[in-house]
């Protein structure tokens, strides 16, 4: 029996994984707070996750390696100097090991995105977004106006068509999402860019509880959809 299948969470191996150009944004540092923690947390599901990284640490390397030697500005020491007296950099989450995935006993978080928020997913202050659907705010930051928040739907729940101004990383904690692109269950990751629109339907059998990273406003379709949006701030 592999560590997921010992802890709680489903036997079945995540078949939607992030891109490796993501992880090796990760390894570099080069994400945002908010995009770092969704990647953290989905990392947290995948066995294979520390060869993953070590990969994308080595291929960051080898392309570093190949670039041209540059002279520095003038100025470049007194820029490096100025930012040790900036404000400390938040630090990048780690994706914890598979065993470890959960918060708690019984809460679908996994550990990076528990630990950051100090609480577990009944202790977050959810506010209505729909009929059966939930959503908290976690962040807001990061270049175009990126937000960082949770959705909690009933079983069998159709949310309305959809875009975004720009990425969408949606990862599902719990139950399962499905959308033209396929079935997204717990650990699954999708990622959409700002011309896609799609519904999205929850599974049957349970809640979804899903964490999603947009950029800039959602564009729903629907007059009343859009007479809605400005009440449940998407």
């Amino acid at each position: 029996m592999n560590a997921a299948a010992s802890h709680g969470a489903p036997s079945r191996p995540v078949t939607h994984r992030i891109g490796d150009e993501w992880l090796m944004a990760y390894a570099a540092g080069t994400l945002s707070e908010g995009q770092s923690l969704v990647i953290a947390s989905h990392l947290s599901y995948l066995d294979d996750a520390p060869a993953r990284i070590s990969a994308a640490e080595a291929a960051g390397g080898a392309l570093l390696e190949r670039l041209e030697a540059e002279y520095m500005a003038p100025d470049a020491l007194a820029k490096t100097l100025a930012l040790l007296d900036g404000p400390e950099a938040q630090p990048v989450p780690s994706p914890a090991a598979p065993k470890s995935r959960a918060g708690t006993k019984g809460d679908p978080l996994p550990a990076p995105l528990h630990a950051w928020l100090g609480r577990g997913v009944d202790e977050l202050r959810w506010s209505f977004l729909g009929p059966k659907m939930k959503k908290v705010d976690l962040w807001r930051g990061g270049p175009n106006d990126q937000r960082l928040w949770m959705l909690r739907a009933g079983p069998g729940i159709d949310i309305p068509m959809h875009g975004h101004s720009g990425t969408e990383l949606v990862l599902v904690l719990k139950g399962s999402l499905t959308d033209p692109h396929g079935t997204f269950r717990a650990g699954d990751i999708e990622e959409c860019d700002g011309d896609i629109f799609h519904s999205l339907r929850t599974g049957e059998d349970e809640e979804c509880i899903c964490l999603a990273l947009t950029e800039g406003p959602t564009r729903l379709r629907g007059w009343i959809a859009k007479l809605l949006q400005p009440f449940i701030g998407l």
